[in-house]
């Protein structure tokens, strides 16, 4: 087996999706099935007729791309468009990795760095696309467990994608997920949780799952995690409305992470402000499995539907004061446009005001609002005046959803805090690679990583 993870190792967050359900951008959207919708055209109106328009800026009289009207996804694909990439979303997905510890050199002198451990949030409908795109860029070479949120396809419908990992690795990976999650996932896909299912001579994945409490703590590959339930939304059940409880999650009391989300419990803001680090010697501890040492008896790696994993149980925690929380990941769909499953950016901007992150990265991104709209809102927030002025073909709608933002009945309730709090938000984009607890983070706790192996467009795709 290979030598444990380093508790001593950088924290690295790598983000292989920032969108919505759908991902981005969309093909209506791209073939002008339909004209621009009204509820977009609510809150950001397409940009006044201009007689010399720029390249990359909406033009219904030119070329595609210049024709589509939605500017997010006319910016995903036009070569006109600065950063236009970055308006390419899938599904809202990170990776959290440490190093391995290192090795003795052959030599016996010097030491070789450890491999990294790969640990995946949500694998869902656009898994395939986005690790092609990303994983060589970043040097992922293996997936050592995967962490489900909740049941719905833009979290999981990736899984069975994983069959060819478990192969090139010869390792059952972990999955963590709650009951809920769990009985979603065997109604969608029971041959992966019941191998008895699987018709035909096709492969499946070798996949172990591991059901969490939704106040779990543990540990996976030396990342200590702890789980955060919030609500996403509502659905109904025997006439009752019940709330979709879908899990955020602390990772090494450094980065809180809640992709989707429309309300927050008392008690799971109580486990974010109480960052003390777990008693690690009561935490129980996951690896990825080789398939050849799974326990006597075992004919699947996938626990049998009769016998499902058995829950894990919250752990005691040590008392000390909280450290600060470097980095939070947060779930906003609209800038202004309430959602009944998602919140929007002032509600997003309380929560951040009240966790005081060093640094707030926006998710679950939708369009119409192209990247360059979110960068600039999100540098009017600290007080920035951002790019006023320049070129960039969407800087006219970008002024115009920053006038509309500060006139908001519901920002205007928190203009005053927001200004005087000042703190960084920014919007997340696919192949984004931040690093917390590591020797360039400086009093905020993390840096961006760039270069080799760091921040970047991947391949095109």
């Amino acid at each position: 087996m290979p030598t444990d993870p380093d508790s001593d190792s950088p924290l690295q967050l790598l983000f292989l999706g920032t969108g919505t359900s759908t991902g981005l951008p969309l093909t209506p959207c791209l073939t002008l099935t339909q004209p621009y919708p009204a509820e977009f055209s609510s809150h950001l109106p397409l940009p006044a007729p201009n007689s010399s328009p720029a390249k990359g800026e909406y033009n219904p009289d030119g070329e595609w791309p210049d024709t589509i009207p939605c500017a997010c996804c006319r910016a995903a694909v036009s070569p006109d468009v600065p950063e236009g990439w970055k308006n390419k979303r899938g599904n809202t997905s990170v990776i959290v990795r440490k190093r391995r510890a290192a090795t003795q050199a052959a030599d016996g002198e010097e030491e070789e760095e450890g491999e990294w451990r790969n640990v995946i949030v949500d694998v869902g409908k656009t898994f395939r696309e986005q690790s092609a795109r990303f994983f060589p860029r970043w040097g992922v070479k293996r997936i050592d467990a995967v962490i489900l949120t909740h049941g719905h396809a833009d979290a999981y419908y990736g899984l069975d994608d994983l069959r060819e990992w478990c192969f090139r690795q010869n390792c059952v990976i972990p999955v963590f997920l709650n009951r809920e999650t769990y009985e979603t996932v065997a109604m969608s896909f029971p041959y992966l949780v019941d191998r008895k299912k699987a018709s035909g001579g096709g492969d499946v994945p070798a996949l172990r799952f591991h059901i969490i409490e939704d106040d779990a703590d543990f540990e996976v590959e030396g990342i200590r995690v702890r789980a955060l339930p919030v609500e996403h939304g509502i659905y109904f059940q025997d006439d009752e409305r019940k709330p979709l409880i879908c899990l955020g999650f602390m990772f090494d009391e450094s980065i809180i992470y809640m992709s989707d989300v429309s309300e927050i419990p008392p008690a799971t803001w109580e486990r974010m402000m109480d960052r003390n680090i777990p008693d690690l010697s009561a935490m129980t501890t996951f690896n990825s499995t080789n398939i050849s040492e799974q326990p006597s008896g075992y004919d699947s790696p996938n626990r049998p539907k009769e016998s499902p994993p058995a829950d894990s149980k919250p752990l005691p925690l040590k008392k000390k004061v909280p450290r600060p929380l470097p980095v939070l990941i947060i779930d906003s769909l609209w800038p202004l446009v309430r959602h009944s499953s998602h919140i929007h950016l002032p509600e997003a901007l309380r929560i951040a005001m009240r966790l005081k992150p060093s640094i707030t990265y926006l998710v679950d991104l939708v369009h119409p609002v192209s990247h360059y709209m979110w960068h600039e809102l999100c540098a009017s927030v600290r007080g920035e005046n951002g790019k006023k002025g320049c070129q960039h073909p969407d800087d006219e709608q970008a002024r115009e959803l920053i006038g509309r933002f500060w006139n908001d009945k519901d920002v205007k309730t928190i203009e005053g805090k927001v200004k005087k709090w000042g703190g960084r938000v920014e919007p997340g984009w696919d192949g984004l690679v931040v690093e917390v607890n590591g020797d360039g983070g400086g009093e905020e706790g993390f840096e961006v990583i760039e270069g080799k192996g760091g921040s970047g467009p991947g391949l095109a795709m």
